[in-house]
């Protein structure tokens, strides 16, 4: 199998789904602010077109249309941030450090936490309702799913340090995200009963992180390098495809930051020291490769910079994730 760079700005070897969204026309909606002081952050999106995220201290569901649902704020004390949506309009996030599920009603199911330390976060959410994020407990920070009725199963910590966290789950419940292993972070596959694969790194590095999970299990991220980082592909057994390699040696400091069901990634780093995004595509086969490192047969490079997508500093923060 090989796997394409595929140019998006000037149609070159463009696929033609994407040919299309590079040259729709866009209607621009604003999106209602429920705060009156002018700070929204919208931060996903489902597939209908609704979307969270939060307003001046609100966490908000904006209809497709603009209009803004104030999310139910169960303990009242403000500070509340929605993360993430699924298809059927379910959000999830955090109050006041209590990891939260809302319906799309806006009404607030407070998830379970492990720890009963009132400090919890939920990150991402499936289309069954599942969610993972963290509780801290006794012992450290565990990496938690939670059912869509609010019970929590802690996932397995991979490196007995009491600091995990779970940062992406596919519709198949598998979930993906990092664990404190030997000198640094290991990026991890937890199965849909809690268990742990520890994703290989790439790049002879000490750290690794997993953004994104397709549901066929395979997975994307970066590894650290002596020099950088390098974006790396999981399969579901935990083996690593070293993207960076395949993007070649005018590359650097790559990461990547998404995929889809059809095996396409999406991410960003340094071509020739200027920053631009990349869109990796599988070949006619549409067939992820089971071993080996996949040829670079043909790419164009996007021609726009994304200075904005520059790898994210290791765990910034339990309420912003790396991303």
């Amino acid at each position: 199998m090989r796997i394409h760079t595929i140019a998006l700005c000037l149609g070159l070897g463009v696929t033609p789904g994407f040919a299309r969204m590079a040259q729709a026309q866009y209607d621009v909606t604003i999106l209602q602010n429920v705060g009156g002081q002018g700070f929204d952050r919208p931060v996903a999106i489902n597939n209908s077109g609704w979307s969270v995220g939060e307003g001046e201290f609100y966490a908000v569901l904006w209809s497709p249309s603009g209009k803004a649902t104030v999310l139910q704020d169960p303990g009242g004390l403000g500070g509340n941030d929605a993360r993430a949506i699924n298809d059927a309009g379910q959000s999830v996030g955090a109050s006041d450090g209590e990891a939260v599920l809302w319906s799309r009603s806006g009404k607030a199911k407070v998830l379970q936490d492990v720890g009963g330390r009132d400090d919890s976060w939920g990150y991402a959410i499936n289309n069954s309702g599942q969610s993972v994020g963290y509780s801290n407990t006794a012992t450290g920070e565990d990496a938690v799913l939670w059912s869509p009725s609010g019970k929590a199963t802690v996932l397995q910590d991979a490196g007995r340090r009491g600091s995990s966290t779970a940062l992406a789950i596919n519709d198949a419940g598998q979930s993906i995200g990092e664990s404190s292993i030997g000198l640094g972070w290991d990026a991890v596959l937890w199965s849909q009963t809690g268990k742990a694969t520890v994703l290989q790194a790439v790049g002879g590095g000490s750290d690794s992180i997993p953004f994104a999970i397709n549901d066929a299990g395979w997975s994307v991220g970066y590894s650290s390098t002596l020099g950088g980082s390098d974006a790396a592909l999981w399969s579901p057994s935990g083996k690593s495809i070293d993207l960076g390699a395949v993007l070649g040696s005018a590359w650097s400091d790559t990461g990547a930051f998404g995929i889809n069901d059809s095996g396409d990634i999406i991410g960003s780093g340094r071509y020739h020291g200027r920053i631009y995004a990349f869109l990796l595509t599988p070949d006619s086969t549409g067939i992820l490769p089971a071993t080996g490192v996949p040829e670079l047969s043909t790419w164009a490079m996007l021609l726009a910079g994304f200075a904005g997508l520059g790898l994210a500093g290791r765990r910034a923060g339990h309420k912003t994730p790396a991303a």
